[in-house]
This record gives structure tokens, sequence and C-alpha cells, in this order.
């Protein structure tokens, strides 16, 4: 079952890698349905997220907004950015914007995340949820990364993992009131395996990069965490229980 699960995976994730931007008709249905399934754990990440001092916060590939909008409701004082390649996306979460009254707090960029328009070393955080396994070149973002974040800033990249153990990802059903199996299938077609950064494709392009990282687990979520302030390189896997973590 694990091996089928893996190759559906991988051809899933190189369908996504191929076509990046999500078209029109795909887009609305990911607002409506999708969307509705992955909010309860943007709760998790907002909490994460308001414990640390960001004020310059950007969401690279941030769909309809839903995290954002979360974000902007939670901390109306801080800027915030969204980033997607797709313009039906970014559309969508303008009007998503618009309708919760929080139009004047969040801007969305039509952009490639391999070349983002931001200047060198300006941003506090960047956020990336569900968006890593659609990547064409995770090398090349992960230095844009390093270029955009301040001294002292930090990129909080999270990305399901289906080959997560039985019990992390049942911790996460219950916490999320999803059904175990139908939260495994959503990870294994939504998501990165945890091997891809302990021994696949992730973690070579993170160490060509150059970059320092540290990966964290809680539950079927996998956090990589990319830091702009130290000189060098530097990879650990931490497993995380309840308690929610935050890089300093």
């Amino acid at each position: 079952m694990s091996e089928l699960l893996g190759l559906l995976n991988r051809l899933f994730v190189r369908i996504q890698r191929k076509v990046q931007g999500i078209p029109r008709g795909a887009a609305h249905l990911y607002d409506r349905i999708v969307t509705k399934y992955l909010e309860p754990s943007y709760d998790y990440i907002v909490d994460e997220v308001s414990q640390v001092s960001s004020y310059k916060v950007v969401d690279i590939g941030c769909g309809p907004g839903k995290l954002l909008l979360s974000l902007a409701k939670r901390e109306p004082t801080k800027t915030f950015v969204g980033i997607d390649i797709s313009s039906a996306m970014a559309r969508i979460a303008r009007k998503n914007a618009l309708n919760e009254g929080l139009y004047h707090l969040v801007d969305f960029v039509i952009a490639d995340a391999h070349s983002m328009p931001i200047r060198n070393e300006s941003i506090d955080m960047v956020l990336s949820t569900g968006t890593l396994h659609h990547i064409r070149n995770p090398e090349e973002l992960f230095k844009e990364l390093r270029r955009v974040l301040r001294n002292g800033g930090e990129a909080w990249v999270y990305e399901f993992s289906h080959d997560a153990p039985w019990e992390d990802i049942k911790e996460t059903a219950r916490a999320s009131r999803r059904p175990t199996l139908l939260l495994k299938l959503a990870a294994t077609l939504h998501g990165l395996p945890r091997k891809a950064f302990t021994l696949g494709y992730i973690k070579r392009s993170l160490e060509s990069s150059n970059v320092t990282y540290y990966t964290y687990y809680r539950g079927v979520i996998t956090k990589l965490v990319i830091k702009r302030n130290e000189k060098h390189n530097l990879g650990s896997c931490i497993d995380l229980s309840s308690s929610v973590h935050t890089s300093n």
C-alpha cells in the first residue's frame, strides 16, 4: 500500500511541477472545496506566526488568500503580500479580501516564486503552505528566499507528508476533525513525503543552495524553516508533539 501511495504521489508531484499555476476552472474549484478542507490547519499556522515579531509577511503560492486573510484579521498592523503565479487565483484572492472587508490590508501580486519582484533583504517572514511540491526548481526558490529575507528573517514552508507514521496522521485527523484515510489520501495528492526532505530532491536542493535550514514534524505536517542570519548550512530534523515551535 505504501509503495502504491508513493508512486501516486510522485506522479502527482511531477504533474503539478510541470503545470505550476492552477488554471481558472480548477482555481474556483480549489477555492470552494479544497480550502474548506485545508482551513483547519491554517489556525495552527496563524497561531505560530502570531508569536513572532514579523511586520512584513509574504505568502508565496497564496492561492485564494485564505491564510493571509486569517493573519490580517489577527494582526491588522502588519504588512501582508500574497504571490501566486496563477492570475485566476490572484483574482479570487482579491475578491475574497473584498468580501471580508480586508482588501486594504492585503496585496496580491501575480508573480513567479522563482523570481519574486521583491527588494533584497526586505522581508521579515516568507510563508508557503502546500506550494513547494508545485515548484519546478526548488534550489532556485531557496536562493530567492535567502535573497529577499532580511537579516534574522525566516521562511516557513509547510507541506503534508503521506509517509508520516500512522499515529501522526491520526493525531492530525483528530485535531482537524477529518477522516484519517481521507487525510492520508489528500497528503498523497497534495504534498511531499518526509523522505524528500531527508533523502530526496528537496534535501539536495537545500544543500546546493547553501541555506541554513531545519525540518520539523508535527502530525502529518512537515515544516521546513530556512533562516537568513546564519553563515553555514545546517540541516536537522525534529519531531514535534503538540507543542508549537517558534524559531528565533
